[in-house]
């Protein structure tokens, strides 16, 4: 059996390039030896470009660094899992990990909050954090992951989340810069509207939508993924090439084909585009190569596309302005 090398008893700049090779888990769980340790992986100045937190049964965080990942588990035993008390975040937990195919466990006394902080700190993470709440996510409190988290970058709301739950959320998480809101949670249809009216830089909705929630929109992205129809379509149509929306940069919309007579934008002047300038649309926006597209002139000067995806029995539509 080969001697196992003394890490510790060699410089630190010895073992900062040792470590360097070291998958996020690894590093995780060396940052938790000692001070020492922490800093040296701290020093390493890892290119962190997300840390997402996704809320369910679980409280599980994901570190991503390129292709590298590391995911962390919180409150996944059977006592927090099964139990229907809510759960106190601010109370010292364990964290749980999987590396090489076993469970590995953290005793570090550190409620969830001093975890992020924690984490933040040795993957140089200054950005903030992305959330995503799913179903089950009911026995946390949702100020006081909002007080851990501050202000979010993404916050995802899955259809399984309770109409009251994803009130709540949506109460306290209100200045995300990207939305996902699957569902309409609201009684009153006006209440939504709320959120179509913010300046997000990213809102994606799938639930049924109204011409006045389309022309309401004032984020630069939006997904809209259930299907509208023809005459909605092209009411808003309309609307947006005399100047509708001018925050609005680029819109997705799903239409069936039962509803379109052709792929031809019809009753709107059109210029056609070279193919090297849609080739150059496509990867701007990471379009398919099946996508087609046709440029148009608004009647506020600016020039926009309108591409069009032919999916089966539905037409993917997209509306991007162009600088």
């Amino acid at each position: 059996m080969e001697p196992l090398l003394p890490l510790f008893r060699l410089p630190n700049s010895v073992i900062i390039e040792v470590i360097k090779n070291f998958h996020l888990k690894q590093l995780f769980a060396f940052s938790l030896v000692s001070t020492k340790t922490k800093d040296l992986v701290t020093s390493l100045g890892i290119k962190t470009s997300n840390i997402y937190i996704g809320v369910s049964n679980v409280l599980r965080v994901s570190v991503i660094s390129g292709e590298n990942y590391l995911c962390l588990n919180f409150y996944d035993e059977s006592k927090y899992v099964n139990g229907l008390s809510p759960v106190d975040i601010t109370l010292p937990v364990d964290v749980c990990f999987e590396y090489k195919g076993k469970r590995m466990q953290a005793s570090t006394p550190f409620n969830f909050s001093a975890w992020i902080n924690y984490i933040r700190s040795i993957f140089c993470f200054t950005l903030p954090l992305n959330i995503r709440f799913y179903g089950g996510c009911g026995k946390y409190g949702i100020e006081l992951l909002k007080d851990t988290t501050g202000n979010v970058n993404d916050l995802f709301v899955s259809p399984l989340v309770t109409d009251v739950m994803s009130r709540t959320i949506l109460k306290h998480f209100n200045t995300p810069s990207r939305l996902f809101l699957l569902k309409n949670p609201f009684e009153d249809g006006c209440e939504v509207q709320k959120f179509f009216i913010q300046n997000f830089q990213f809102m994606e909705y799938h639930d049924v939508y109204s011409l006045d929630d389309m022309l309401l929109v004032n984020s630069e992205i939006v997904r809209f993924t259930h299907r509208t129809t023809h005459k909605q379509f092209n009411q808003f149509l309309q609307h947006w090439i005399r100047g509708s929306n001018p925050r609005l940069q680029f819109m997705f919309l799903i239409i069936k084909k039962i509803n379109v007579a052709s792929r031809e934008v019809n009753g709107i002047r059109c210029m056609e585009m070279s193919e090297d300038a849609k080739r150059e649309i496509r990867q701007k926006h990471n379009l398919p190569i099946e996508v087609d597209m046709v440029k148009i002139k608004r009647k506020d000067g600016t020039s926009a596309v309108i591409a069009i995806e032919d999916i089966e029995h539905i037409f993917f539509f997209r509306f991007i302005v162009l600088h």
